[in-house]
C-alpha cells in the first residue's frame, strides 16, 4: 500500500458521494493527504480555489494522522468536507473563527438529503455544529460503495507531545456565530447580540 492507493480511493469515493448527494455538481477538488499539524482536524476544505494550473481547484485534505479509521468515519469526514465545498461553490459562508466554528448554514446543509443528523441540540461553544453524524441510510450507501479499507492502512504516526501554555489575556473575545462580527469585553459573561443577525455573540 502507498499514498497513491489512498489518494485514488479517495477520488473514487468522492465521485460516488458526489453523484449520490450532490447530483454530480461538485467540481472535483485537489484531494490531498497531509499532516494535520496544529489543526487537530480529521480533514479540511479550502474556502476559495487554492490550486492553479489549467483550471483553479478547491482543496479537500484528509489528515495523514487519521487515515486508519473505519470506513464510516472516513466517509463522514469526506462528506463533511464536501458540504463545505458545496457551500463555498455557491457562496455560502458556513464557518467563522478561522474556519473552526460551524454555523447554522452548515447544519442546514448537512441535514439536507438525509446525509447527516445531530445527536446534540445546542452548538458547541468552540466548533458550533461541526459534529454531524451519518444517518443509517447514509451508512447503507457507504456499504454499497465497497470502500477499500486496506487502501487507508497507511497513516502518519507521530509522537504525542505536550502543549505550551498560553498567556492569559485580560480581555475576552466575543464573536457572532453567523457573520463573524468580533468584539472584546473586559470581563466574562457579558451578553451582546449582533443586530444584523439577531444572534448572541459567543465567547471565544
Amino acid at each position: 500500500m502507498n499514498i497513491a492507493d489512498a489518494t485514488n480511493e479517495l477520488h473514487r469515493c468522492f465521485d460516488l458521494l458526489n453523484k449520490r448527494y450532490f447530483n454530480g455538481e461538485l467540481a472535483t477538488p485537489a484531494l490531498t493527504i497531509q499532516s494535520a499539524g496544529k489543526r487537530q482536524a480529521y480533514g479540511w476544505c479550502s474556502l476559495v480555489p487554492f490550486w492553479d494550473g489549467d483550471e483553479q481547484k478547491f482543496e479537500i485534505n484528509m489528515s495523514a494522522e487519521h487515515l486508519k479509521r473505519d470506513k464510516y468515519e472516513l466517509m463522514r469526514t469526506l462528506l463533511h468536507e464536501m458540504v463545505h465545498l458545496h457551500n463555498s461553490m455557491i457562496g455560502v459562508q458556513d464557518v467563522s473563527r478561522g474556519g473552526t466554528y460551524h454555523n447554522k448554514r452548515f447544519k442546514e446543509a448537512c441535514e439536507r438529503d438525509g446525509m447527516f443528523f445531530y445527536e446534540i441540540t445546542e452548538p458547541d461553544k468552540k466548533i458550533g455544529w461541526s459534529q454531524a453524524v451519518l444517518t443509517d441510510e447514509t451508512k447503507v450507501f457507504v456499504d454499497t460503495m465497497e470502500v477499500r479499507q486496506e487502501a487507508f492502512g497507511i497513516y502518519r504516526a507521530v509522537p504525542v507531545g505536550g502543549k505550551a501554555g498560553k498567556k492569559k489575556s485580560n480581555s475576552f473575545k466575543l464573536e457572532c456565530p453567523t457573520c463573524g462580527l468580533k468584539v472584546r469585553a473586559s470581563k466574562p459573561g457579558v451578553k451582546v447580540r449582533c443586530s444584523d443577525c439577531d444572534e448572541e455573540l459567543i465567547e471565544n
